[in-house]
């Protein structure tokens, strides 16, 4: 009797054990599907290096061109020199190597280079139009006897005798604005400019204006890896710009020099271009550069006083971007 008790219990346990396992399988049992996934990045490589030096644009002295004179002590081969520590400007000086700007990088980013020439900053040696004494010569007055500068000079056009050209260079490759503009004798003639380059004046209306395209030619067929060059007028700054697709090698210098011509323009007679275009006679002294340039130097001195408009400061202000565009 007790055996079959016990055997009925043992039955009931068993089934018990059974059906809780059943549930417990139940609970915890399920369909999975399980995958894995990985990846990884970095920051794209800029690595633009940008030089611009202007601490050698203008001098307190400057050497002799003429070998004639030898000069002594602190003025040994020197022919300009200032009597303090100013920097100077004057007839026959030059800075070939001016501001020079220089980009060497190849980021992996589409960028855009940019020199931007603020002339909100900018200062010219400017003697205005019109008519003024010529301190040149000493005329006696054949009356009284005496000596006067009793002659005169005429400007009809403002007289800005420091010019200005740029140049590009890449690896053994150099152009200059001046360079393109004689393609346009015509336009040279016509507006007076100098073969040597252009007055701070007058480079807003050269570079936004009738040299723009020659400009723009100048950037492309020396920086030939770049693009959408442009020439842009903000708030009285003028934008020069390139543009790089990634991974395009920036490695190239832009340099901006200046030169006070000691001597007047020779003449040069009518002549023809490569077209049939008749290109105008430039007389010799368009300007009378000893003239206007004497009556500037007197006005530096402080002997006779500046007329209105006339600048016998010289400034420039220029600003070289890289920027990543998006």
């Amino acid at each position: 009797m007790k055996k079959n008790k016990m055997m009925r219990i043992a039955s009931v346990l068993l089934v018990a054990v059974l059906i809780s396992t059943c549930a417990i399988s139940g609970t915890f049992a399920k369909y999975v599907t399980k995958t894995e996934g990985t990846d990884k990045a970095r920051v794209a490589k800029w690595g633009i290096l940008l030089t611009l030096d202007a601490d050698e644009l203008f001098a307190p002295e400057y050497e002799a061109d003429d070998d004639s004179y030898e000069g002594t002590g602190d003025w040994e081969g020197i022919t300009v020199k200032a009597d303090n520590e100013d920097n100077l400007v004057a007839p026959g000086t030059e800075m070939k190597d001016g501001i020079v700007a220089t980009v060497k990088g190849t980021p992996e980013v589409a960028t855009r280079y940019a020199l931007i020439i603020d002339t909100n900053k900018v200062k010219d040696v400017i003697l205005p139009a019109g008519t003024y004494t010529d301190y040149t010569e000493l005329v006696k007055d054949e009356n009284s006897g005496e000596y006067a500068y009793s002659k005169t000079f005429k400007l009809d056009k403002d007289y800005t005798p420091v010019k200005w050209d740029i140049s590009v260079t890449k690896g053994n490759t150099t152009l200059t604005l001046s360079e393109v503009a004689a393609a346009y004798p015509a336009i040279l003639a016509a507006n007076n400019y100098s073969p040597d380059g252009f007055s701070l004046t007058d480079v807003e209306e050269i570079i936004t204006g009738q040299y723009k395209d020659a400009l723009l030619n100048l950037l492309t067929s020396v920086v030939n890896n770049a693009s959408n060059p442009q020439v842009v007028e903000e708030d009285g700054k003028i934008i020069i710009s390139l543009d790089f697709d990634p991974n395009k090698v920036m490695d190239f210098t832009f340099k901006l020099s200046w030169k006070w011509a000691f001597e007047a323009t020779e003449a040069k007679a009518e002549s023809t271009d490569e077209e049939g275009n008749t290109i105008p006679a430039v007389p010799a002294n368009t300007y009378p550069n000893d003239k206007a340039d004497t009556f500037l130097g007197n006005v530096a001195a402080g002997v006779i006083a500046a007329p209105d408009g006339c600048s016998t400061d010289l400034e420039a202000f220029v600003v070289a971007t890289a920027t990543q565009i998006d």
